[in-house]
């Protein structure tokens, strides 16, 4: 099992470079969910670290955008690249058709939930599959029995909920003539409240909690991630060093999310 971290800054990645043995890098024009993503040569500037390192690319790819990701696909080949973790099925269909050696990883985040769907994917060239962070610990379980990818797994971060390609904050304080003073805001609903951010692809909900299952084996996982994303990075790195030592006091309680929880969803009868 391998530590990898989201990361917020270059700044931060070297920082921490001690407590986790590989990065996950959002990037440039093909990534949602992050509020910072990062350009090549800040990602090639992070060999230096010696650690692996996953870009992201996740978003939708357009027809107009194919050229584009082709072009940065075959940039990054023969940079050591450790694998892209991909929402777009395209990423598949490039690969086979450019002979891309780079390995790539099944990330379309709720849709990762069961070991035949990985296989699936596995048998088109995805060697990995990072897993939904809505699965129970038997889902799990029987993943990692049974499917043939190696597997990452989210255990602390806040969790994406919802994703929309409007800008409803933007188009909000535009109506209204707002000034926006941070990148993240806060939306209440029925008793809690979820941090809600607008990017240039979009706006993102996250979860009420930060996802802390820090005390839970998942040893069998090949990498599990820590998700810097809104999280402040004092704190960030109090968390992996605490993991590192093996410590357990940390800032944020343990929040396991639907680990225990079953998702059951049953049509509600008129009274």
């Amino acid at each position: 099992m391998k530590v990898a971290a989201v990361i917020q800054s270059i700044d931060q990645a070297w920082k921490i470079k001690n407590l986790v043995s590989a990065y996950l890098v959002p990037i440039n024009d093909f990534s949602i969910n992050y509020t910072k993503t990062f350009s090549l040569k800040e990602v090639f500037s992070l060999t230096k670290t010696e650690k692996e390192i996953f870009l992201i690319v996740n978003k939708n790819i357009h027809n107009s955008e194919l050229g584009d990701l082709e072009k940065l696909l075959l940039e990054i080949e023969n940079f050591g690249i450790s694998g892209i973790v991909y929402y777009d099925i395209s990423l598949i269909n490039i690969k086979r058709k450019l002979r891309l050696k780079t390995p790539l990883i099944w990330g379309q985040e709720h849709m990762v939930t069961n070991y035949k769907t990985i296989n699936y994917w596995y048998s088109k060239g995805a060697d990995y599959a990072y897993l939904s962070s809505e699965l129970t610990k038997k889902e799990i379980d029987e993943i990692i029995e049974k499917s043939k990818a190696k597997l990452f797994i989210n255990v602390f971060g806040y969790v994406p909920m919802f994703t929309s390609r409007r800008h409803l904050i933007n188009n909000y304080l535009e109506y209204f003539d707002l000034q926006a003073e941070n990148k993240s805001k806060l939306i209440y609903k029925e008793g809690n409240y979820y941090p809600i951010v607008d990017t240039p692809y979009g706006t993102t909900v996250y979860s009420n909690y930060v996802l802390n299952m820090l005390d839970q084996d998942f040893s069998l996982v090949d990498y599990i991630v820590f998700n810097s994303e809104l999280i402040k990075e004092e704190d960030f790195y109090d968390v992996l060093f605490k993991y590192k030592n093996g410590k357990n006091n940390y800032k944020f309680p343990f929040e396991y999310g639907f680990l225990y929880k079953e998702t059951v969803y049953r049509v509600k009868k008129d009274a």
